[in-house]
């Protein structure tokens, strides 16, 4: 026959079993019930969301336009005009314009118009000068056709400056050479170092003077 005392422990050991059991139970009910809530998506709704990435392509705070338009009134009392496929304020320069694909028009005092282009470009509304950077072709038709990596131009006093290698062509031939400088309303055309040309006869109309 078993003691008291044995009997008073075996029933403490019970209870605490018993209590152990009952934490047990509780841990894996709440255990499911965060299994649950975390596959129906709960627990991610409340968590704070993240910002979006910008979508391709575009880049985060930066002011963009499309079909930027620049014009005015040179020194010559002539029109000009700039337009590129995409323009953009430079981030820390508010006066310089980052410019895609643009296309300057000039006039001269005779009324003919030129042009040129390049992959891009960089625009200063405050001197109000254009460089020009890749693939850049300087052309008035039936005049003449410059191609060159890089130009400066100052757009009030129609003065281009390019100080890379320049491949011109003309009805009568062609010049190549290592710079190139054009003033006076583009009547004045200067080539610069290494200067190398070949001239024929002219055939066919247009003016074949450089």
């Amino acid at each position: 026959m078993s003691s008291p005392t044995k009997d008073a422990r075996r029933a403490v050991r019970a209870a605490e079993v018993s209590r152990l059991l009952s934490w047990l139970a509780a841990a894996i009910g709440i255990g499911f019930v965060i299994a649950f809530l975390a596959q129906a998506g709960l627990f991610q709704a409340l968590l704070p969301k993240q910002a979006e990435p910008p979508p391709p392509g575009i880049e985060p705070d930066r002011i963009t336009a499309g079909g930027s338009t620049v014009s005015g009134i040179d020194d010559g009392k002539q029109p000009y005009r700039v337009t590129a496929k995409r323009g953009w304020q430079d981030g820390k320069t508010p006066n310089l314009v980052h410019l895609e694909e643009p296309v300057g028009v000039f006039r001269r005092a005779s009324g003919a118009e030129y042009t040129i282009t390049g992959a891009a470009g960089l625009y200063d509304t405050k001197v109000k000068s254009l460089n020009l950077d890749g693939n850049v072709v300087l052309e008035q038709e039936g005049r003449f056709k410059v191609r060159m990596d890089r130009a400066e131009i100052a757009v009030k006093q129609k003065k281009l400056t390019a100080n890379t290698p320049v491949i011109a062509q003309f009805a009568s031939g062609t010049v190549d050479a290592k710079g190139m400088q054009i003033t006076d309303d583009g009547a004045r055309i200067l080539f610069l170092n290494g200067v190398r040309a070949r001239f024929s006869a002219a055939k066919g109309k247009g003016d074949t003077n450089p």
